[in-house]
Formats: structure tokens, C-alpha cells, sequence
């Protein structure tokens, strides 16, 4: 999946959490680092589901039947 084909993006701050998201469908897009308060870096698992992921269509969002 590429980035302009996700309708729903979100970002996961932990392994754990974007594990989760994997196994309900979601694709993985991107690693990215990202700083902490603390100043410490981290991963950043960004993710997209499509709305034909979800059940909906772009037909469904057009209108079109």
C-alpha cells in the first residue's frame, strides 16, 4: 500500500501496538524516529487501512451506486 491509497492513517509508539495493528489489517507505511520529551529517540511505526479495508468502497464515498 502505498500513502495515497490509505483513507485512515495512525502512528503506533511501540512494537506491541503496531503488531496489534498488523494482525486487524492495518499496512505498514513507514519507520520514522521520533524524539521524546526526554529527549530520547524512538521508533515510529506509521500505518494506513484503506476504506475498502473497512467495508466501505469508493463508491460508498462518492455516492455513486
Amino acid at each position: 500500500m502505498h500513502l495515497s491509497e490509505a483513507s485512515h492513517v495512525m502512528e503506533a509508539l511501540s512494537t506491541n501496538d503496531a503488531n496489534a495493528k498488523l494482525q486487524e489489517g492495518w499496512k505498514l507505511l513507514a519507520v520514522v524516529v521520533t524524539t521524546h520529551p526526554n529527549g530520547q529517540l524512538h521508533p515510529c511505526y506509521v500505518l494506513g487501512k484503506s476504506d475498502e479495508h473497512n467495508g466501505v468502497t469508493d463508491r460508498d464515498t462518492t455516492g455513486d451506486k
